[in-house]
């Protein structure tokens, strides 16, 4: 219990650190971005007529932030590697994490395009310059791994490991820990579509990662699926009123059915679920138990 209180402040000033770094980055490139019309509203926190693209490199400061304080955290706090937030074992399966993100890469890329053949209208291609997507296109490669790994070494490592020493049934851990991961994603203006539907994706997303990486006992399959997920959207897919902000992927979707979005969320999901344990589910306890791989309470 005495390095889970001192955990909990020693991470949230690296957060709050993060959030100050990039709002007043923001500050910085809306007031000396050449644009007359841009500038940084302090009293809702956002830039307007910034360049989208660099907002949302610059978002991701707050997730490196994120990441090097779990790093330190767990290093000065609990004495552990950040390692043991992954997997029990010496080293980093990367094989794990690839098959993971490759795919569940594929199946979003098989139902985008089986939605599409369905409802082409609701498909149209972003105005935008080739220049703006090739720098995207950078920015998502090297930094949505970075904000996705984040979420998920606090969640499918600290938080699970941590509510994995009281709860020993795999699915009542995932549907506790999923839970709160989904419900911190309410916020997202993704909501505005349907409350009750995009909550449900948000919360079903939450509780089947977080029940693959119990019954395999590590996150590199849910690294790499969560990796996927956000790069395939950032690269092809925007729409208005999105966490991600009006950047220039290829394609921009409109009439939204958050009904038929979580019915493709149920099949790409339970597929991966599927998929993944049966052929990386070796373990019917969710959480290892040694010394090294548990959040000491």
């Amino acid at each position: 219990m005495e390095a889970l209180f001192f955990f909990v402040p020693f991470l949230f000033v690296f957060l709050a650190l993060g959030s100050f770094g990039y709002l007043a980055a923001l500050d910085w490139y809306a007031a000396n971005d050449g644009n007359s019309d841009s500038y940084y509203d302090a009293a809702k926190g956002i830039g307007v007529h910034v360049n989208p693209v660099i907002d949302f490199a610059l978002a991701h400061i707050t997730y490196i932030a994120w990441v090097l304080g779990l790093f330190l955290s767990m290093r000065l706090i609990h004495k552990r590697r950040l390692r043991t937030l992954i997997t029990p074992h010496s080293t980093i399966n990367w094989n794990k994490i690839f098959w993971g993100f490759g795919v569940f890469f594929m199946l979003i890329l098989g139902t985008t395009l089986i939605d599409f053949a369905l409802n082409p209208s609701d498909y149209e291609l972003n105005h935008f310059k080739a220049s703006h997507f090739f720098t995207l296109f950078l920015f998502v490669l090297i930094l949505t791994p970075i904000q996705t790994t984040a979420e998920e070494l606090f969640f499918r490592g600290y938080l699970m490991q941590l509510l994995g020493k009281k709860i020993n049934n795999a699915l009542f851990l995932s549907i506790v820990a999923g839970g709160i991961f989904g419900s911190l994603h309410f916020s997202n203006p993704e909501m505005e579509y349907s409350a009750f539907f995009v909550g449900s994706d948000y919360i079903l997303s939450g509780l089947l990662w977080c029940y693959i990486s119990a019954k395999t006992n590590s996150s590199e399959l849910t690294i790499g699926a969560h990796a996927a997920n956000n790069m395939f959207l950032g690269w092809f897919l925007t729409m208005d009123n999105t966490a991600f902000g009006n950047i220039p992927s290829l394609f921009v979707i409109k009439n939204i059915d958050p009904k038929i979005t979580l019915l493709w969320t149920i099949f790409s999901l339970s597929t991966f679920t599927y998929l993944s344990i049966r052929k990386f589910g070796s373990s019917n306890r969710p959480i290892d138990r040694d010394k090294d791989t548990s959040i000491s309470l």
